[in-house]
């Protein structure tokens, strides 16, 4: 008995990892979205500079990147209007369809656990 609860435990405390780990890729790119609009200023034909991006800054762009969200030559960037709107949309049916399905992962195991 003691070790269902442990498993009960570990799989809850997945899900949680999981979760806090998706949030903070969807905050990271987040984040990277607001500084190249700020760094663009309002100007759509004005091009970002990557040289002040940090790693985790440049992993972030790189995923917009593979995302056809920001293009980029040798050492600037530049942000897709139209792919963002559609990337936003996406992230947004990622990020509920991953919490619902969390939810119903953590009932299914009390569910298990509790008979």
């Amino acid at each position: 008995m003691g070790s269902r609860g442990i498993a009960t435990a570990a799989l809850l405390i997945l899900v949680a990892l999981t979760c806090i780990a998706i949030a903070k890729r969807l905050e990271g790119e987040r984040r990277m979205i607001r500084k190249l609009r700020e760094l663009r200023a309002g100007d759509t034909s004005k091009t970002i500079p990557l040289d002040d991006l940090d790693d985790i800054e440049r992993d972030t762009f790189e995923r917009l990147r593979a995302a056809g969200v920001v293009r980029m030559d040798r050492t600037r960037g530049y942000i897709n209007p139209d792919a963002l709107r559609a990337f936003r949309g996406k992230r947004m049916r990622f990020a509920i369809t991953g919490a619902m399905f969390a939810l119903l992962l953590a009932v299914a195991i009390a569910y298990i656990v509790l008979h």
